[in-house]
């Protein structure tokens, strides 16, 4: 007798994952910056160097972070056997999301081809969603030396390199984003649409001045969300109350947007709102596709974000030039 086992959900394994760390205290974008015992840089593939991102780069944070590993790179069994390595036994896989576009032909209701003015079957893109095994490089025995990067010593949080470099992108990104940002006496930190308007408390209220460019990110990933940006619902629809799945959906964005940033730009401090945990946990129960798109939006953010200081930085080079 043939016992059929249920289809692997890889939605569902994912979003459970996020939730159970959320559940946990452990929230999967905020990285334990100044943890000596694991590598928290950007996990990127071990071969090509490229870097993962949106849904998959919390999965592998919180591998990473779970596991205490010392590298940041991620391999295939079947390519590790290429290179002559192999994975240990015993060791488990970090299961990921692999996704590319696709086309198809466009189907009616009743399942019949569509057909343009001339004929021909019109076409439509869609994403084909795949589960993808990685290993991280601690995991692995006998692959080639070069793969591996050295493992950095510790330092101290505020003994960080380039912090004013940082700085200096940040108000880079504010400028070629043509954002206004306010500073006034305050307790609180917003991003206001309609004015597209960033309010903060002043610099002197928060610890240091890392603490308050971070809480600044949060707002800036917001204000990415404009209808003269990426459009985005949260921001230009109106439909935004606090404690709704719209609000708590775009706070989502935001959190994972800001903490992207601040991991491409090397920064050492990410704002955490841990009173948005449990809408998070509502909003991740009702809809298992929820935390895959609201990382999309975010690696949007991010990139929206980094392709402007990209721009400006270019810029000034021009002028310079």
């Amino acid at each position: 007798m043939n016992i059929q086992q249920p289809k692997f959900d890889l939605c569902q394994h994912i979003t459970d994952r996020i939730i159970i760390a959320l559940e946990s205290g452990t929230v999967p974008w905020l990285k334990p910056w100044d943890s000596p015992d694991c590598n928290m840089a950007l996990p990127r593939n071990a071969v090509s160097n490229r870097l993962y991102s949106g849904i998959n780069t919390l999965l592998l944070w919180l591998a990473t972070a779970e596991n205490g590993y010392k590298q940041c790179k991620w391999i295939t069994a079947k390519k590790a056997n290429e290179l002559g390595g192999y994975i240990r036994k015993g060791e488990k896989s970090t299961i990921v999301m692999n996704y590319r576009p696709d086309e198809r032909e466009k189907l009616d209701d009743d399942g019949n081809v569509i057909y343009d003015e001339e004929g021909n079957p019109e076409m439509e893109q869609y994403f084909c969603i795949n589960k993808h095994n990685l290993f991280n490089l601690d995991q692995c025995e006998n692959l080639p030396a070069e793969l591996f990067d050295p493992i950095p010593e510790p330092k101290p949080p505020k003994s960080e390199p380039n912090q004013y470099d940082i700085f200096a992108d940040i108000r880079q990104i504010i400028k070629g984003m043509e954002l206004k940002v306010e500073m006034k006496p305050s307790n609180r930190a917003f991003y206001q649409p309609s004015e597209d308007l960033v309010v903060m408390p002043e610099m002197t209220q928060f610890e240091n001045a890392q603490a308050f460019h971070s809480v600044l990110l949060h707002e800036m990933a917001h204000a990415t969300g404009a209808a003269k940006r990426l459009d985005r619902e949260g921001i230009t629809s109106g439909k935004a109350k606090f404690g709704n799945k719209v609000y708590a959906f775009e706070e989502l964005i935001a959190e994972m947007g800001g903490a992207f940033l601040c991991a491409y730009l090397g920064f050492d401090t990410v704002p955490q709102n841990a009173s948005y945990i449990e809408n998070w946990i509502q909003v991740l129960r009702q809809d298992k596709r929820a935390i895959i798109r609201a990382s999309g939006k975010a690696r949007e953010a991010c990139q929206y974000m980094l392709d402007v200081l990209s721009m400006a930085k270019y810029d000034v080079f021009e002028e310079a030039t």
